[in-house]
């Protein structure tokens, strides 16, 4: 039972939200089926983690069905897949319940379908408590106001023929929330078009921008739109000029928008500034750090509560490349309880590694990478290196030949790393050894011939490619 789709979305949910749940559960209205009611009490004793040997269905089975029944797989598996359907109808919930414009355009089209026209003025007033009382103004807002307007005009369909307002405001409405809607796709499509080659093409688009510029001045006053704009340009554009445009005009609005669409919105500004430390512009660290602070302190980076290991990994390997040991220092103890707990551990450590080894503790780095399980390829690779460029610098010969070795076969056999990755470790790794030899030789050769292995060493580091951290050849053979 623990790899079936009912426990993995058992081990989303938070002890308030099962605890929510249990209650829809057993409540009558919802669900007069007590097998599935006594399945959920079975199963709650095992939350958070699910992960008990004594999870099994054959061993579920007598408290579902009764200790008298024989074991029906068929049975089981219906009684399973009934509590996951009404899990599902708890997450639907769960929105209906943060959505309360929904739950007014609903009831207002159900009061309109039985011609219940004396009920629908309070109503429509409470929609319209809604709306001005809402924070965020995306697209969803306006396509809310549409709905709203939409209710409106078939109301006062209902009344006497007169001119009404309600049907221009609904057609405004419409193009506002379209015009915002269809400048986030294209921002999308430009996006993964960049990622994955996928030639997406947004129609209508420099339709959109042409009426963006008639009305200039009336879509001024709608921060959404603008955004939008602006973020096109800097996926488009890739220069420094909109990226600063774009940087201040999000700030100002980020409480116009919810956390999730947030948090695409400054993915694109760390895209952008990866791309730029990619093409050697390391200040953008800069950038990615006051971005990544930004989403911290508005707690818009975390999904379902948690931070992903990669995030997390970003964010410290940013602190660390600026120097800024005290703060990621402290990022790593503070907020290492908002890691998934499966990954808790490993990146911790890991992240620990890292950071002891810029500050040139070699030997604690060592031994963080002591506690890194190698269960994943990138943990391996990346924990490999740090190894390898602490034996370097600790001058351990024999543990970094024989890692160098380790780490070239695994290279080899490993199918989860891609080409670019294998080759660009490859090369790392033999210059590496090039470099570690000249270490080894230099105090026996004269001073031009150190110079010439040093030349020939840099040329083969500026002309290898792709290769991984070039920067830390460079700076080494520098200090040779």
């Amino acid at each position: 039972m623990k790899n079936t789709k009912l426990v993995s979305l058992l081990k989303k949910l938070t002890t308030r939200e099962r605890s929510k749940l249990r209650e829809l559960v057993f409540s009558p209205f919802f669900n007069k089926n007590e097998k599935t009611q006594r399945l959920y009490a079975w199963l709650l004793p095992f939350a958070p983690a699910f992960d008990n040997d004594q999870l099994e269905k054959t061993i579920a089975f007598s408290t579902v069905f009764g200790e008298t029944t024989s074991y029906d797989e068929l049975a089981m598996n219906n009684a399973i897949s009934d509590l996951l359907h009404l899990a599902y109808d708890f997450l639907a919930w769960q929105q209906y319940r943060l959505r309360p414009q929904l739950r007014q355009d609903l009831l207002l089209a159900e009061l309109l379908e039985r011609e219940m026209l004396e009920q629908v003025d309070r109503n429509v007033v409470r929609f319209q408590q809604l709306q001005q009382k809402a924070n965020l103004r995306n697209a969803d807002y306006y396509y809310a106001d549409y709905q709203y307007y939409d209710k409106l005009d078939r109301y006062a369909l209902g009344q006497a023929r007169r001119y009404d307002e309600s049907l221009q405001k609904k057609s405004d409405a419409l193009d506002v929330f379209y015009v915002i809607d269809k400048l986030r796709m294209a921002c999308d499509m430009v996006s993964r078009n960049t990622v994955v080659n996928a030639g997406y093409e947004c129609h209508f688009l420099e339709e959109i921008r042409g009426y963006c510029r008639e009305n200039r001045l009336q879509l001024s006053s709608i921060p959404a739109v603008q955004v939008y704009l602006h973020t096109l340009q800097l996926l488009q554009e890739h220069q420094e000029e909109p990226y600063r445009q774009w940087k201040d005009m999000l700030d100002a609005a980020a409480h116009l928008f919810p956390a999730d669409e947030l948090r695409t919105l400054y993915n694109y500004g760390l895209n952008y500034c990866v791309k730029k430390i990619n093409s050697g512009q390391t200040a953008f660290y800069r950038d990615i750090l006051d971005l990544y602070r930004v989403l911290l302190e508005q707690k818009i980076i975390f999904k379902n509560g948690y931070l992903t290991q990669w995030t997390f990994i970003n964010i410290a390997t940013a602190g660390i490349r600026l120097k800024e040991f005290d703060w990621t220092a402290s990022f790593i103890e503070n907020y290492q309880h908002d890691l998934w707990p499966e990954d808790r551990h490993n990146v911790y450590h890991f992240c620990l590694a890292s950071l002891y080894f810029e500050k040139k503790e070699f030997q604690r780095a060592l031994q963080m990478l002591q506690a890194v399980a190698f269960n994943d390829a990138y943990y391996h690779l990346s924990a490999k290196i740090i190894q390898l460029k602490s034996y370097f610098e600790l001058q351990e010969t024999e543990p970094f030949f024989s890692l160098l070795e380790a780490t070239r076969l695994y290279l080899s056999r490993n199918l989860q790393l891609s080409d670019y990755q294998k080759n660009s470790n490859v090369n790392f790794f033999k210059l590496a050894a090039k470099l570690y030899q000249l270490n080894l030789q230099a105090p026996r050769l004269e001073t031009a011939a150190k110079e010439n292995r040093k030349q020939d060493i840099a040329l083969l580091i500026d002309r290898t490619a792709p290769l991984a951290n070039k920067d830390w050849l460079v700076q080494r053979l520098e200090r040779l």
